[in-house]
């Protein structure tokens, strides 16, 4: 405990120092540290933001669009919390959330131009790396394979499926694919050859560990997402998608194609299972329509226990049913236009733009968010505070390359944006 108190004493003093340090610990030792850990971690750094803003750097915060959807969305998700019907299990993820918008407020107003964001997105990618080459040696070593992650009957040739730190494939898929195509766009993106090498390995690691977590909508999440880097970076590689997809089937193990067949197939019991529990989401959906459930997956579970108490469910494996069951229509709406939003000024970023690197980069990061955005079509991505924390990290480096955009450009397509500080 000395130790630990030590460490983050240090932490904090170096984030009063210099905040984006603390931004490259938070980065970091999220996947390694206890989630409690992670969120007091961030909420100091947010504390720390603020005193640095009043007394440090004596900047006035300034209002703009995306902080006006910020505000409105953590208002909806504080009132759905007191309405909930277990206001106390909602304010687990009250506080996740929270934490995770103070950390992206943080973010956007402390990268200042593009050599640190590119610091900052090489530290992303290089944790990622360390998660995934742990889960590489979970499959070199035949970790247990937990029966709950795989019908056997359907697919009798996978004995293990990797998952690192995270503790489910599932929810390292979720984590790899947010991380994947911004190590792509760094390779794209840089002329020199070493650091062409360099991430061009970290990519073929990550997407490799992706492979052995045979996780079906992390492989869709991704290939989904790879579509759209591809689409907005060089359309002439579209065509080379074809090829490549038949080559991989000669060149994949037969349990990743094999896998890959049951997609589809509805005798899988992880497959019944969820659209069982989609049916059983529309349910609550339908008679809580207006205000939801409640914030948070505990109020939804209590909830799915009244409508079947023969299924032990922890969340909706759908995180679009998911949140409009907690949420209702209202938080519905609200979340889906603040992702509408940041779509549409990140690709005017990238149309309007002639700087390489930030189109590059920008694209890789919406492809990473393309990718777990099509994965919550599957799975809840919005569940575990590491992935929370994550979702909304990817959305601050959106933010941040539109910001550099709009500060370096001079351009008044933007101007809803401003240079200060967002909130």
């Amino acid at each position: 405990m000395v130790v630990k108190a030590l460490a983050g004493l240090i932490a904090v003093l170096l984030s009063i120092i210099d905040i984006k340090i603390g931004i490259g610990l938070a980065i970091f030792i999220l996947p390694f540290v206890p989630k409690a850990y992670s969120l007091v971690y961030l909420i100091s750094l947010f504390m720390i933001f603020i005193f640095r803003q009043i007394f440090i750097v004596k900047r006035d915060l300034k209002k703009g669009i995306f902080g006006a959807f910020i505000f409105a969305l953590a208002l909806a998700m504080l009132i759905s919390t007191l309405t909930s019907y277990n206001p106390q299990g909602s304010f687990r993820d009250l506080v996740i959330h929270f934490s995770s918008l103070g950390f992206l407020i943080v973010v956007v107003n402390s990268i200042e131009n593009k050599k640190q964001l590119n610091s900052i997105l090489t530290l992303f990618v290089f944790t990622t790396v360390l998660v995934a080459v742990y889960g590489l040696y979970q499959y070199k070593v035949g970790i247990k394979l937990d029966r709950a992650w795989v019908d056997v009957s359907i697919n009798p040739d996978i004995n293990t499926r990797v998952f690192s730190v995270f503790g489910n494939p599932n929810i390292l898929a979720e984590y790899l694919i947010m991380s994947i195509p911004i190590s792509i766009s760094l390779f794209w993106s840089t002329k020199k050859l070493l650091k062409k090498l360099i991430f061009l390995v970290s990519s073929l690691i990550l997407i490799g560990t992706l492979i052995l977590t045979f996780s079906r909508g992390g492989w869709l999440g991704f290939a989904f997402g790879l579509l759209i880097f591809v689409v907005l970076v060089e359309k002439r590689l579209l065509l080379s998608l074809i090829p490549a997809g038949v080559l991989a089937i000669f060149i994949m193990p037969s349990s990743v194609i094999h896998r890959i067949t049951t997609i589809g197939n509805l005798s899988d019991s992880s497959n019944a299972y969820r659209i069982k529990v989609w049916t059983i989401t529309l349910d609550i959906i339908r008679d809580n329509w207006m205000t939801g459930v409640g914030f948070g997956y505990i109020p939804f579970r209590e909830t799915f226990i009244k409508y079947i108490r023969t299924m032990n469910v922890y969340h909706a494996h759908n995180m679009y049913l998911e949140t409009l069951a907690e949420m209702g229509i209202g938080g519905f709406v609200l979340f889906i236009s603040f992702i509408f939003i940041i779509y549409k000024y990140a690709i005017i970023t990238l149309m309007k733009n002639n700087d390489r690197y930030l189109r590059t980069i920008t694209a890789g990061v919406l492809a990473g968010l393309s990718s777990v955005l099509f994965h919550g079509l599957f799975e809840n991505v919005l569940y575990l505070p590491r992935i929370i924390i994550t979702f909304w990290t990817l959305i601050s480096f959106i933010l941040v390359a539109v910001r550099l955009f709009k500060n370096e450009s001079g351009k008044t397509n933007l101007d809803n944006i401003d240079k200060g500080v967002y909130l």
